[in-house]
């Protein structure tokens, strides 16, 4: 089956953003993050209200394909959830989610990648993973799934990598 608008959720580390790139490149239709809706500036958090995460959505949605993707289940998403021909959802094991946000803040830090100005600090990076330990962070993936079961139309559940990988070979 063909998809042309895809949402990519799942936790933080669990490679949306590796996984949207991917999808992008072998299908060959732009990605974008939620969270670069849901700010207006993601250095310093400042949050773009309501009417203007619906208005750069709807500027999504007026394209004929389209890959998003973001650890977000809110109300303001539920309408990317129900437009979606498919949702991914990734729901990796906390451990790999936590060598992975390591990972990034050291490839972030020593290359100095000058179009990331996020998760740089060391302070910073303790405390995301911090967050992959809260019991809350289990109930947003919850909340995800119970999400994707009511609004989209076809969900898919990959757990890690060679789930991926198949999944991306059955796309090819």
């Amino acid at each position: 089956m063909k998809y042309n608008k895809i949402l990519v959720v799942g936790g933080i580390g669990s490679g949306k953003t590796t996984l949207a790139k991917k999808l992008s490149k072998i299908l060959n239709i732009k990605h974008y993050e939620l969270d670069n809706i849901a700010y207006k500036t993601r250095d310093i958090w400042v949050k773009s209200d309501y009417p203007e995460r619906k208005k750069k959505l709807n500027r999504i949605f007026k394209r004929k394909t389209w890959i998003l993707e973001g650890f977000y289940s809110t109300p303001w998403t539920h309408s990317v959830y129900k437009k979606a021909d498919l949702v991914i959802i990734l729901d990796v094991k906390k451990t790999k989610a936590k060598i992975r946000v390591f990972k990034r803040f050291l490839k972030r830090k020593l290359l100095m990648k000058k179009n990331k100005k996020i998760n740089k600090s060391l302070k910073g990076m303790i405390k995301i993973i911090k967050h992959i330990n809260l019991e809350r962070y289990e109930k947003k993936i919850k909340r995800i799934k119970r999400v994707a079961k009511k609004h989209s139309k076809k969900y898919i559940i990959l757990k890690d990598k060679k789930e991926i990988k198949e999944f991306i070979k059955k796309l090819k």
